[in-house]
């Protein structure tokens, strides 16, 4: 009995040992029902970055605000054809846009048959012709005025630099240009003139300045110095020096066609002569021929001998054409004034109205005179023969008549080639028997 009991108080004190010890683990009683477990901590939210100064978009056309300090010195107002440009900072050239505008040591570049026309003030304009690579240079501190400063270099040199990085061009090209920049000074005049001028850039490598409207003094690389009346050209050469300054020649006359003139078609384009008056010392024209007034879609660029050339296989539509002479020693002057000739197709042949004789007409005489009026500028044939024709389509036509009746064709031709005929059955009974019937008539 004793003995249980003892077992009994052990086991009673290990399980009260194993309780305590389970409480001091776990925080409860076995008994008891475990707790929640704890939420999970809350996420910190990621710290949001400071929001980043982005520089503002460049445009094209445009120079980048931190390279290209100051205003734009000059304005691209037309070109024609293919024409490039590029920044100063910039190494590769993008498609020129009108009214780009240029700022310091900005290239504009014109490539075959192109042209450009910049800009400088209201009134002051300098056309660049094909082939040329000009530098808009600074201008000087102790500019005058509306002084204009830039650099030309020649196509060629150019062509030189296009297997080259493009880093390498621009090193060379700020080279080439130390020893070829001109100053340009429009001369003033008593009232408001404009100065346009002229650059052009020769095979030779040599220059050429001209005033075409205005006069300037122009100070070339080396320092020396010409004074360019209107119409008077110099050339600097490859040294920087510049040659006595020479007349332009003139402007050519258009004669014909007369502008707006309109060339009708059926099949085949119609062949346009184009001419104009010579000018003096004249060794040959460029006749060029655009779809559009500006001349910047230019389909015809042609070196011409003499004062007229013939255009053909045209589509319709409308062209827009001028010419500029050009003296033995490679010169060229102005543009003569611009014309404009349309081309449009035609199906609708002619009016033919004949007037004289009536239809049935039996004529007392041997010879008759067939009249009509048909579309000015068309071509008319009575019998097969050719047939004046008026300005405002009238024609006449003496025909002799056989005796008996006599079928009369006539045949209207328009520009485009669409003919309209018409014809009239003419009696003559022969001048025995007039005179027979009026002998009988007068018994």
């Amino acid at each position: 009995m004793r003995r249980g009991v003892g077992v009994l108080a052990l086991l009673l004190l290990l399980a009260g040992l194993g309780t305590g010890g389970f409480y001091l683990y776990y925080g409860r009683l076995p008994w008891e029902a475990p707790p929640p477990p704890p939420p999970p901590p809350p996420v910190a939210a990621a710290p949001t970055p400071a929001p980043v100064e982005l520089p503002p978009p460049t445009l094209t056309g445009e120079a980048p605000q931190a390279e290209t300090p100051g205003q734009p010195i000059a304005t691209l107002v037309n070109f024609e054809r293919a024409v490039k440009a590029k920044r100063a900072a910039d190494l590769t050239w993008e498609e020129a846009r009108p009214q780009m505008p240029p700022f310091e040591e900005d290239a504009v570049r014109t490539l075959e048959q192109a042209s450009a026309t910049i800009s400088f003030g209201p009134n002051d304009l300098v056309d660049v012709d094909q082939n040329s690579l000009v530098i808009i240079k600074p201008r000087k501190g102790q500019g005058e005025g509306n002084e204009i400063s830039l650099a030309l270099l020649s196509s060629d040199f150019m062509k030189g630099l296009e297997a080259k990085p493009a880093e390498e061009q621009k090193k060379e090209i700020a080279a080439a240009t130390r020893g070829r920049e001109l100053t340009i000074r429009p001369i003033p005049a008593s009232g408001s003139v404009k100065t346009r001028i002229a650059l052009k850039t020769l095979p030779d490598r040599t220059t050429t300045v001209a005033a075409l409207s205005g006069s300037l003094k122009v100070v070339g690389p080396k320092g020396g110095e010409v004074v360019l009346k209107e119409k008077m050209v110099t050339k600097v050469d490859e040294a920087g020096l510049m040659a006595t300054p020479r007349l332009l020649p003139s402007s050519p006359e258009l004669v014909f066609p007369k502008d707006g003139q309109t060339y009708p078609f059926l099949r085949r384009s119609p062949r346009i002569e184009m001419s104009w008056k010579p000018v003096d010392r004249a060794r040959m024209y460029r006749l060029v021929v655009s779809r559009d007034s500006s001349f910047r879609k230019v389909s015809v660029d042609e070196r011409v001998p003499g004062t007229s050339f013939q255009l053909q296989n045209l589509e319709a539509g409308t062209y827009y054409w001028r010419v500029r002479a050009q003296d033995p020693e490679g010169f060229e002057g102005a543009f003569s004034a611009v014309r404009s000739v349309k081309t449009v197709f035609n199906d609708a042949p002619p009016q033919l109205a004949i007037t004289a004789p009536p239809e049935m007409f039996v004529s007392p005489l041997p010879k008759i005179d067939v009249r009509g009026r048909t579309d000015p500028g068309s071509r008319v044939k009575v019998n097969g023969q050719k047939v004046e024709v008026g300005p405002d389509g009238a024609f006449l036509y003496p025909l002799v008549l056989k005796e008996g009746v006599n079928l009369v064709t006539i045949e209207a031709v328009n520009q485009a080639g669409v003919s309209q005929y018409g014809r009239r059955l003419i009696t003559y009974k022969g001048a025995k028997r007039s005179a027979s019937a009026s002998v009988t008539g007068n018994r």
